[in-house]
């Protein structure tokens, strides 16, 4: 159908049915809008949560080893060097 130019003008509140139901779908459909925009908020914060989280993890996985793992790798290595040392 093509498109027509009017001079009508539409109106809130006249689907037909009167104005009844009219209120009861813009409630229904703020109340759906409500619902909505508070799971986008949820979505958002877990979101950001996650965020955090990788980014910790980028930070940890970009220390290196501790200053324990160092001193357990470098006690065995003395050991080893002693070790052989001693034999030869």
């Amino acid at each position: 159908m093509p498109y027509v130019r009017s001079n009508m003008i539409s109106r809130a509140g006249y689907s037909g049915t009167g104005d009844w139901w009219d209120s009861i779908s813009e409630v229904a459909g703020s109340a759906v809008k409500i619902y909505g925009a508070g799971q986008q908020a949820q979505g958002a914060a877990a979101a950001q949560q996650q965020a955090n989280r990788d980014l910790l993890n980028a930070l940890a996985a970009q220390q290196g080893p501790g200053i324990g793992t160092i001193a357990l790798i470098g006690g065995a290595g003395l050991i080893a060097f002693l070790l052989l040392r001693k034999k030869g």
